[in-house]
């Protein structure tokens, strides 16, 4: 039976969860300063630590990279941080390229595989977490 598709974004049953998998490093999370604290309290309370290293700078909001090798240690099935994970989560499969100011969708997503390109009105909360980053990162 092929999938029921949803005309808005919602993860499918039975999804590769593709986006919570890393292995290269420029697909890894680019999280806010003011994120890292919320994750790094996550984790410790989990009894595990987090890496980040800085890439930069965007307006004057400092960037970094959250290092995750193979699957976010706080995916278990399902995320289990969801309330708290960063923009750059909450936002996907849009995806904001800093250098161009282009918004696309992710072709890791079975969501987009399945149903196409679509206008950012089918991704109305990834699209109010991209209009949050866009805000903080001082972008006309």
């Amino acid at each position: 039976m092929p999938p029921i598709l949803n005309s808005v974004f919602t993860c499918p049953i039975g999804c590769p969860a593709e986006c919570c998998k890393f292995e290269d490093p420029a697909d890894m999370p680019v999280v806010l300063e003011d994120e890292i604290k919320t994750l790094t309290q996550e984790a410790e309370r989990r009894g595990f630590k987090l890496e980040f290293t800085p890439i930069g700078e965007h307006n004057g909001v400092k960037l970094f990279r959250w290092v995750i090798s193979g699957w976010c240690p706080f995916y278990k099935g399902r995320c289990t941080i969801h309330e708290k994970k960063p923009l750059a989560c909450r936002m996907y499969p849009l995806v904001l390229n800093l250098k161009t100011g282009e918004i696309y969708l992710s072709d890791k997503c079975l969501w987009v595989k399945l149903n196409g390109p679509k206008p950012l009105d089918e991704f109305p909360a990834e699209k109010g977490a991209l209009k949050k980053l866009i805000i903080k990162l001082k972008i006309r």
